[in-house]
């Protein structure tokens, strides 16, 4: 991923910064902060929160990379960005196993960190108010996080799961990759097409802005399952 800098390396892990990154934490941070604009408070709870949140996703991807790596597979780096984080692996699981271990590691420490900001909340509601919003916000966004990644559509961790499943029941690698991406693929046209509909329909109260960011969503995710697919064709060519 170009356009990307380094912040050091986090246990032998490259960590990198791309300049996407910049325009989700100010997102983040103006809808935590709005409608209290004059209010130094939120402003220092809403940048402590994004950066937390942040913190988290880090979290998340070196879960998948130190996992990744006790079971073989070599990771280079790890870059946040506008949609979250990627591990830049320099090859792919050789055991099913192996892939299905990495790509449960993610959601399971999303869930971990979602848990422990939970038991914050508790603590803190009735002592600290702005530490107990801040908590519970964290808390539902990393159980947001975990769901999320659990959807069944490759690149996401759930299309790595079932990609890991079919692997062992199929024992056909590449078929069950094709496999996967095409259910990626479905998988981001409906985000797209639920996008579209929020945006005309504005059904739950949801704004123009979520479908937007939605079908965004999803447009990213194609993309990213179409570079698979290419992937995956060339490699089972080379492999003919």
């Amino acid at each position: 991923m170009g356009r990307a800098f380094s912040l050091g390396k986090v246990f032998g892990i490259e960590f990198r910064l791309h300049y996407t990154w910049f325009v989700i934490f100010i997102l983040v941070t103006v809808s935590l902060v709005s409608p209290h604009w004059l209010s130094p408070l939120y402003w220092i709870m809403a940048i402590a929160a994004s950066l937390l949140f942040f913190a988290s996703v880090l979290a998340h991807e070196l879960a998948h990379s130190l996992v990744g790596r006790a079971n073989g597979i070599p990771v280079k780096s790890i870059t946040l960005f506008i949609f979250g984080g990627g591990a830049l692996m320099t090859r792919e699981a050789t055991r099913p196993n192996a892939e299905l271990k990495m790509a449960a590691a993610g959601p399971a420490c999303s869930l971990a960190i979602g848990g422990l900001f939970a038991l914050i909340w508790l603590v803190t509601r009735g002592v600290a108010t702005s530490v107990a919003e801040m908590a519970g916000w964290l808390a539902v966004i990393n159980i947001a996080l975990a769901v999320f990644n659990m959807i069944p559509g490759f690149p996401l961790d759930g299309g790595r799961i079932f990609r890991a499943i079919l692997w062992r029941t199929t024992g056909n690698y590449q078929r069950s990759t094709l496999l996967a991406i095409w259910v990626g693929r479905g998988v981001a046209y409906l985000f797209i097409l639920g996008g579209i509909l929020i945006i005309l329909l504005h059904p739950f109260g949801l704004s123009w802005f979520d479908g937007m960011w939605l079908a965004f969503i999803g447009w990213f995710l194609g993309n990213a399952a179409s570079a698979s697919y290419r992937q995956a064709r060339w490699s089972e060519t080379a492999t003919d």
